[in-house]
């Protein structure tokens, strides 16, 4: 049930985002370019798939990319880029399992998330270079990569803006002190989705390279056979981003040309949804995987009244990939057990970047159960309302206390949303005060 002080964390998160964001004007990105910081990633990890979008700071939510997403074998080392005193080493929803740690000297906090292994915890002094955690794929990750970003505060122990881009905000250097990773050539990625379709090789006769970066010295990381038909997700003119036989990287555009366009489609496979009659209280676990012709813009839904509105078990995500796995973070954040006795209907929609818009998931179930006859706000169970009951929410809201049974839940929801937060001890609060009064 910490899900509940998520929960309530994120109101007193998306309250402070309404000041914040208005008045908050990114500075000037390259102002601590001198700076110097160890590559996170192993030195022949440098493949950038996702860049930073500065759009975050004016929108602070996941539409907009906090930090560069670096490509990286699961389990290898992720290194810390700069000194300082781990703030936090723990799960954080979307984040997965997320290190964040605060640099003093600079006034700047850099977290590195989608571990799979965390070796430090909160309080940890670490250097730069020091390895932090292994790289994974955990919260909404869709493959193993780090996804490194850099903040000037935290609310609510999350990362806020402002933000600034690792590329340009740290001068990465060889002189990391201790023989760890040296600095990565990340290449200057200008391309767009213009370019994208489906090609196959032009003045060539025995094969195409694949390189790791936008360069003809870059390492050489797959090969496309002459006459071979290959996918391009976007380009500049003279390179291309390419996916061939699974392999991913970049291929020069002289000696391809377009067959067509890339046609879009969009399906979900392994998933499970909800049907005929659950019982109230229990759990039920989401899967699927989304695979898309085109990037996925976006994801949402979760479980709908049958009348049509969404009930507060709903979420959205931005995954911006072909591929999107729907128990990375649908599954953490909607929960089938705080649900009323009732009608529902659980559905998943996907839009891609062309702008299709695709219901991948459409199921009618029922939540059957008791029905809390009791007080409102009755915690103990003795039939009246007093202080007792709301110090008891209390203690549970703040995960003193895990002795909170079914009718403890019931009778919490003051206002009868389906969940229990701060809202109704607000609610519950007043409710006492009120009797008090009396």
């Amino acid at each position: 049930m910490k899900n509940v002080i998520k929960r309530a964390a994120a109101v007193i998160v998306s309250l402070a985002l309404i000041f914040t964001v208005r008045i908050c004007v990114p500075f000037d990105i390259t102002a601590n370019a001198a700076a110097y910081a160890v590559w996170p990633a192993e030195p022949k990890f440098k493949n950038i798939t996702t860049y930073f979008d500065t759009a975050r700071n004016y929108e602070d939510n996941s539409l907009h990319h906090n930090g560069i997403d670096i490509e990286a074998d699961g389990g290898s080392n992720i290194y810390a880029a700069c000194g300082g005193e781990v703030t936090s080493a723990d799960w954080k929803d979307g984040y997965g399992y997320i290190v964040i740690i605060y640099n003093a000297e600079l006034g700047i906090y850099t977290f590195y998330a989608h571990a799979s292994q965390m070796l430090v915890t909160a309080g940890t002094k670490v250097k730069q270079g020091d390895v932090i955690a292994k790289v994974g794929s955990t919260g909404a990750a869709t493959g193993n990569h780090i996804h490194f970003g850099i903040c000037t505060k935290l609310l609510a122990g999350w990362p806020a803006a402002t933000y600034y881009d690792p590329l340009t905000y740290f001068t990465y250097s060889d002189n990391n002190g201790g023989g760890n990773p040296p600095a990565a050539t990340v290449p200057d990625c200008s391309c767009s989705d213009e370019y994208a379709g489906i090609y196959t090789t032009k003045d060539v006769n025995t094969y195409l390279n694949i390189r790791s970066g936008h360069s003809a010295s870059s390492a050489v990381a797959g090969q496309i056979p002459a006459g071979a038909e290959f996918k391009v997700t976007k380009g500049n003119g003279e390179w291309a981003h390419v996916e061939y036989n699974g392999v991913k990287g970049y291929s020069s555009m002289a000696y391809m040309k377009r067959i067509s366009e890339i046609q879009p489609g969009m399906k979900i496979e392994s998933s499970t949804a909800p049907e005929g009659t659950l019982e109230a209280g229990k759990s039920f676990s989401l899967r699927g995987v989304i695979t898309s012709n085109l990037p996925i813009a976006k994801v949402w839904g979760g479980v709908y009244f049958r009348g049509g509105d969404p009930t507060s078990q709903y979420a959205e995500a931005a995954p911006k990939a072909e591929k999107y796995d729907l128990s990375s973070y649908f599954d953490h954040n909607i929960k089938f057990g705080v649900l009323y006795a009732g009608e529902y209907t659980y559905k998943i929609t996907a839009e891609d970047t062309g702008g299709n818009k695709y219901e991948l998931i459409s199921s009618d179930f029922e939540i059957k159960g008791e029905i809390f006859n009791g007080v409102m706000g009755d915690l103990d169970g003795d039939g009246v309302l007093k202080i007792a009951d709301a110090v008891l929410l209390q203690k549970y809201l703040l995960g003193q206390s895990d002795d909170f049974s079914k009718d403890k839940f019931l009778a919490s929801d003051m206002n009868k949303d389906g969940r229990v937060d701060s809202f109704d001890l607000i609610a519950l609060k007043k409710a006492v005060v009120n009797l008090a009064d009396k």
